[in-house]
C-alpha cells in the first residue's frame, strides 16, 4: 500500500462548523465539528464564540494539517466475476428467463387486483 502525503491548501479564511448548544444550566456550549474535542462552554453564546476562537487558533499554531491519499497496491478480483456468462451456452437458460418473467407478470397482476379492492373499499368508507 503506498502514502502519499502533502500539505493541504487551505484557502486565505477557510470555514469551520460550529455546533452551538445551551445545556441546562443556560450556558452556551460551541463545538467545532472538524475538530475533535474543540469546544468551549460560557454564559453567553457570544462569549462561548469567542474562547472557541481562541482555542483554535491556540490549536491550530501547534497543529500542521496533512492529506494522506491511500493507493492500493492491487485491486482485489470480485469473487462473484467466476459465475459472469457461466449460463451463455446453456439452451434452457432462454426458457429459465421466459418462466421469471411469466411469473413476475403473475405477480404483478394479483398485486394490482389487490390494490384495486383496497382502492374500492376505501371509497366505500
Amino acid at each position: 500500500m503506498n502514502l502519499n502525503l502533502s500539505s493541504l491548501n487551505f484557502p486565505e479564511t477557510p470555514t469551520l462548523h460550529i455546533l452551538l448548544e445551551h445545556n441546562d444550566q443556560g450556558n452556551a456550549i460551541a463545538t467545532v465539528l472538524e475538530l475533535p474535542n474543540c469546544q468551549a462552554e460560557a454564559p453567553t453564546r457570544e462569549q462561548a464564540l469567542e474562547a472557541l476562537k481562541q482555542r483554535i487558533e491556540t490549536r491550530l499554531e501547534k497543529a500542521e494539517i496533512l492529506s494522506v491519499e491511500i493507493q492500493p497496491t492491487s485491486i482485489p478480483e470480485n469473487p462473484w466475476m467466476k459465475f459472469a456468462g457461466i449460463f451463455k451456452d446453456d439452451p434452457q437458460f432462454d426458457e429459465f428467463q421466459q418462466c421469471i418473467q411469466d411469473y413476475r407478470q403473475e405477480i404483478d397482476a394479483h398485486t394490482d387486483e389487490a390494490y384495486l379492492e383496497a382502492s374500492s373499499v376505501r371509497e366505500d368508507l
